[in-house]
């Protein structure tokens, strides 16, 4: 609705001045109609050329701070991510910073800060991978808070976003990570097990580490 409130918006700014010079210079209207669509068109593909640089501006920025997680540098991170969020406009570029600033506070083990970011654009039309991410990381901060409930909901109604990522090089191994902690609050600890040896085998980044450490003691816990 905002974006189409801006296109009329931008339709009015472009054609009230046009209309303005059609009565002064009295211009056919088959000519001026030719020519405001043409204007139009120009206005509609600079617009979001803009917004595609402008987007893929903070992308750039933001692959350069990953490295920063990366390293365990994670409270500079935040840091930078924090700079940038607050400057950025726009829907796209805000909830990319804010789910990837969320990434940063469940590094520092803040998942309530985390949580509370993702949460807030919760409301917000997403798709694609930042749809995922969001879903994922949101679905982890409630199992790392022992929001058991509200864990298993999030995850049995995001398996049709899920699915298409499980072989992903990218997000497999989160999902993965995910699918056990599902596998626990099922309580199925005889499939936790082998979920979790089948993840260790396939996914041994070591950005995965931590949440396997966790996951064998919680197994030999209920042992």
């Amino acid at each position: 609705m905002k974006r189409m409130g801006k296109i009329i918006i931008a339709g009015l700014c472009l054609g009230l001045p046009l209309l303005f010079v059609k009565i002064v210079f009295q211009i056919p209207d088959d000519l001026f109609w030719k020519y405001y669509l043409i204007c139009g068109g120009i206005a509609v593909v600079g617009t979001a050329a803009f917004n595609l640089l402008y987007n893929r501006r903070y992308l750039k920025k933001m692959q350069a701070a990953v490295h920063l997680l990366e390293s365990n540098r994670a409270e500079e991170y935040v840091t930078e991510v924090e700079s940038m969020r607050r400057l950025a406009k726009g829907r796209f570029a805000n909830c990319m910073l804010t789910i990837n600033l969320s990434a940063g506070y469940c590094k520092l083990k803040q998942y309530d800060k985390a949580a509370e970011l993702l949460e807030s654009i919760s409301d917000v039309k997403l798709s694609g991978d930042l749809e995922l991410v969001h879903r994922l990381n949101l679905c982890l901060c409630y199992f790392y808070q022992k929001q058991t409930g509200r864990a298993m909901a999030l995850y049995e109604s995001s398996q049709r976003i899920l699915n298409p990522y499980r072989s992903s090089k990218l997000y497999g191994g989160n999902i993965a990570v995910l699918d056990i902690y599902a596998a626990i609050g099922h309580k199925d600890y005889a499939r936790t097990a082998k979920l979790l040896q089948t993840a260790r085998s396939t996914w041994d980044n070591p950005r995965f580490l931590d949440d396997y450490c966790y996951l064998e003691e919680n197994i030999h816990q209920t042992q």
